[in-house]
């Protein structure tokens, strides 16, 4: 592969912007550990700081010390028999881990003996270290990209994805939300996917890496295990590629059962905690919450001015549209982004809160990204060049749009719970609140 000089220039400029947008840090007004995120976190300090664990109260005294205005009660369930265990599955633990390591190194060799897991540091590493895990993923994307797509279409279909959609709010805004991971872990599925099929012979470090990858995808959200199609679906386009599937499978038998073996391994964690510390091996923690697949909102999920994902992201379009010549390109991804995609709408809007609480723009989808990257490169191969002058306007327009609205939305311009049409009209454009 070739250098890719528009690749990293659109890089910078993305990580320009996102230091911008981020100069009101929120780590200085202890707003890091808080509603979803504090409950993601809750593990780490639990576990390491206070030595709390399947109690809680240590934990919850040092939250309300550091954060008066918020409670983790919500965040917390307690058993019949009187164990606390968390809401939220461990995976976002573990993927804060090497920053929150990081932050208690560095405050022990300042003599620090003793934190919370709440201080400045803590909140200052993780949040840019889950920035950097965005950023990883956007450059290993760009590379996956590039062997099937000219440099010009991956830089644009990076570039689009990180400001030109609701990807930039969780990134330099929502940080620490699971989302930025979500969608690195989504992109190295992808490559270490296409990586494992491709080496002839194929490795056991790929398989290793495959079923590692997977099984954290399904740790920090079950739901994710529809990602798993993914190495599933890779390369199918054609009945002779199945029977080729099935023969490569019985061939690598033991990277197969290796791959399928680590995803249970380190999905399976969720249920080792909650047997060692709850008592149980299940644990109701989305209690009253599921899916009601009779009742999909699939319409309001994708075109509401509420949460609608291409009203706040309108450049993903191209990616759909996209998909029609996706196998003239990319033929290994094609049946992924054909068969995955409608799935992945479809499930994720039959959530019973479809509108995913205070949220921005159909967050949940984000995790597809890497997949509908292909489209969009797909759709840039084929329309940029012949009109190149002509989409320069349409597409800076679009981009501008989105940055105002993700910071619309950072101000509180844009509602995170009631969107509506008259609201969205009413603020169209407007940078500021009327004093």
């Amino acid at each position: 592969m070739r250098r890719s000089h528009t690749f990293y220039i659109c890089l910078v400029v993305s990580l320009v912007l996102m230091a911008g947008t981020m100069r009101a840090a929120r780590w200085n007004i202890n707003q890091v550990f808080v509603s979803d995120m504090g409950g993601y976190y809750l593990y780490l300090p639990s576990a390491f700081l206070l030595n709390d664990l399947g109690n809680g109260q240590w934990g919850l005294a040092a939250s309300r010390a550091h954060q008066p205005q918020t409670d983790q009660v919500t965040n917390m369930v307690t058993l019949p028999n009187g164990k606390v265990v968390y809401k939220y599955t461990m995976g976002m633990a573990v993927a804060y881990s090497p920053f929150f390591f990081l932050a208690r190194g560095i405050y022990y060799a300042q003599g620090r003996r003793v934190t919370t897991g709440y201080e400045y540091g803590y909140q200052f590493a993780i949040t840019w270290g889950c920035v950097a895990y965005v950023l990883l993923g956007l450059w290993v994307l760009g590379r996956e990209l590039r062997r099937y797509f000219s440099d010009q279409a991956a830089a644009l279909t990076v570039l689009i994805i990180l400001l030109g959609t609701n990807l930039f709010t969780y990134t330099s805004n929502e940080t620490i939300m699971s989302h930025g991971t979500l969608f690195l872990l989504a992109v190295l599925l992808l490559r270490y996917t296409r990586r494992w099929y491709e080496q002839n012979p194929s490795r056991w470090t790929d398989a290793l890496w495959l079923g590692g990858v997977g099984g954290l995808l399904v740790l920090i959200r079950p739901s994710e295990l529809m990602l798993l199609g993914v190495p599933v679906l890779w390369g199918l386009d054609s009945r002779t590629a199945v029977a080729g599937r099935l023969r490569f499978w019985r061939q690598r038998w033991g990277q197969a059962l290796l791959i399928v073996g680590l995803v249970v391994l380190v999905a399976g964690q969720q249920l080792v905690f909650w047997r060692l510390v709850g008592g149980q091996w299940s644990v109701p923690f989305y209690k009253g919450e599921g899916f009601n697949f009779a009742d999909p909102h699939i319409i309001d999920g994708v075109f509401s001015f509420r949460k609608g994902w291409l009203v706040y992201s309108p450049l993903m379009a191209l990616s759909l549209v996209g998909i029609a010549w996706a196998r003239r390109w990319a033929a290994p991804a094609w049946p992924v982004l054909l068969v995955l995609t409608p799935v992945y709408f479809y499930v994720t809007f039959c959530w019973w809160n479809w509108e995913y609480g205070g949220s921005y723009g159909g967050r949940a989808l984000i995790s597809l990204y890497p997949v509908l990257a292909f489209g969009m490169a797909a759709f840039w191969q084929r329309w940029l060049g012949p009109f190149r002058l002509a989409w320069f306007p349409p597409v800076l327009l679009l981009l501008l749009l989105s940055i105002i609205q993700n910071y619309q939305y950072l101000v509180m311009l844009l509602s995170c719970c009631d969107m509506s049409w008259e609201k969205y009209k009413d603020h169209f454009l407007v940078l500021s609140w009327p004093h």
